[in-house]
């Protein structure tokens, strides 16, 4: 604000909007599936968008990570060798250029760097253009201080370390820093199938129910259906199991899915049917060179083939891992899943660019735009896909998670955006001078852990130990 009157205006809008959230506190108190509600999920959507941008603004002035040259290489754009028309209408700086040092923030106003983000961060211009428009956005209205009374369970993707892993490590350290937040990696393996990594799940849920603190179920691709399904067979389990879902103090209050795989990917059909293919091809190929080769040659080729097929590592991948990204394999989940209609469930999207695309990535990013006839993806599930329900199922548990689904709005980044140096051995001179992986890992968590507390969904410690909520 300019002056002692712009002052008095933002300090009184902010105060406005502190009592809206007061009152839907209040509403939740009185009815704990209020969010279901039109009006209660389109402004929790807004405080979501909102706390998103303010996150990357923090990021920006604190001079957090590589937040700065990563929002400095953005802005640069796609080349113009590659950009398509549909590009030339989406790209919010192609004949509007963004003048804006992010590597020096104290020359720009605070509403400029605001508005850069905005444009910078967002994909579909409809939404990006109501973010622009949002008052709640332009206030950057922060929580009060204090720790949070939540601890995390994280579970990551198909490939990872599990416990040992480091997806997000540094936002998740300053979480904790900051806010008191507990993070329980669950040791999930590569590759393996959904119910062994429930399992994994159901452990790490067993450990935060220990720290006594209500907790929320972060799920990145993969780990997504696996969280989502770990929940489901406690919640259909016996007695204390159901309790580690539910005891007041330490009981599940909110999701979060990061590029979720619990649809599938159209990467799991067509690869099924190219493999069906080679082995029409193969059977012929073979056939035809039977009679140049010796029965034992055949014999022993045969054997080879049986004991790869009948392997452990090899039914673990296909039967395991390579089973969920196939819609078959997600239906049979959605099908008997369960789940609490009173959690909410915010959700990450992404789309690919030329500019926002891993050089690594670029062939399956293509493939999976040819066989599904869409671009809107980041090369592994499309955003029609990642969302927090059922797409392909329609049942009672669909209806639940439909209404529990808080949405977000979709970004302009790539599926790998929560990991960086698990994936610095594939980085290239391209990835480096377009800033790929030097994405903002904040944004991943502080806004899904910041809304819930602003509606009081999750609670601060001192509130909670005295058993009640003030305000935020």
């Amino acid at each position: 604000p300019k002056n002692k009157k712009d002052c008095e205006i933002r300090e009184r809008c902010i105060e406005l909007y502190e009592k809206a959230f007061h009152a839907c506190r209040n509403v939740l108190k009185l009815d704990k599936h209020a969010f279901h509600a039109d009006w209660f999920k389109s402004f929790y959507r807004r405080n979501y968008d909102a706390l998103m941008v303010k996150s990357v603004y923090e990021n920006v002035k604190g001079d957090v990570d590589e937040v700065r040259e990563w929002l400095s290489r953005l802005s640069r754009g796609p080349c113009s060798a590659g950009t398509n028309d549909h590009t030339l209408k989406l790209l919010p700086f192609i004949g509007d250029k963004i003048e804006i040092d992010f590597m020096h923030p104290e020359k720009h106003k605070e509403q400029d760097i605001v508005d850069a983000i905005i444009r910078l961060l967002f994909y579909d211009k409809k939404e990006m253009e109501e973010i622009r428009a949002d008052p709640l956005v332009r206030l950057l209205i922060s929580n009060r201080p204090g720790d949070y009374d939540f601890s995390i369970i994280t579970a990551m993707g198909v490939i990872t370390e599990g416990k040992n892993g480091l997806e997000l490590e540094p936002a998740l350290k300053r979480l904790k820093e900051t806010r008191g937040v507990d993070t329980i990696r669950a040791d999930t393996g590569t590759a393996r199938s959904l119910e062994y990594n429930a399992t994994q799940i159901q452990d790490a849920i067993e450990e935060a129910v220990g720290l006594n603190k209500p907790y929320g179920l972060l799920g990145y691709s993969q780990g997504g259906p696996n969280s989502l399904l770990a929940e489901s067979l406690l919640l259909s389990g016996s007695p204390s199991q159901q309790e580690k879902l539910s005891l007041p103090g330490s009981n599940l209050v909110c999701r979060q899915l990061l590029f979720s795989a619990a649809n599938g990917s159209m990467h799991g059909p067509a690869t099924e049917a190219k493999i069906h293919r080679l082995i029409v091809m193969c059977e012929s190929f073979f056939k035809y060179q039977q009679g140049y080769c010796s029965r034992a040659f055949i014999k022993k080729t045969l054997e080879v083939l049986t004991n790869l097929m009948d392997s452990a590592a090899f039914q673990k991948f296909v039967a395991g891992g390579g089973g969920t990204f196939l819609h078959s394999g997600s239906r049979a989940f959605w099908r008997e899943a369960q789940h609490l209609s009173h959690v909410p469930t915010c959700v990450m999207r992404g789309v690919l660019e030329e500019n926002t695309t891993p050089e690594c990535l670029e062939m399956i990013s293509n493939l999976l735009t040819k066989v599904s006839g869409s671009h809107l993806h980041d090369s592994q599930v499309h955003v029609y896909d990642a969302v927090g329900r059922p797409v392909y199922t329609k049942n009672r548990n669909a209806k639940i998670l439909e209404h529990c689904e808080m949405s977000g709005a979709i970004q302009r980044t790539h599926h790998w955006s929560p990991l960086k140096d698990e994936v610095i051995f594939v980085q290239t001179s391209k990835d480096i001078e377009h800033g790929v992986f030097l994405c903002a890992s904040d944004r991943h968590v502080f806004p899904w852990v910041d809304v819930n507390v602003r509606f009081g969904i999750i609670k601060y410690a001192d509130d909670a130990a005295f058993g009640e909520q003030n305000d935020c």
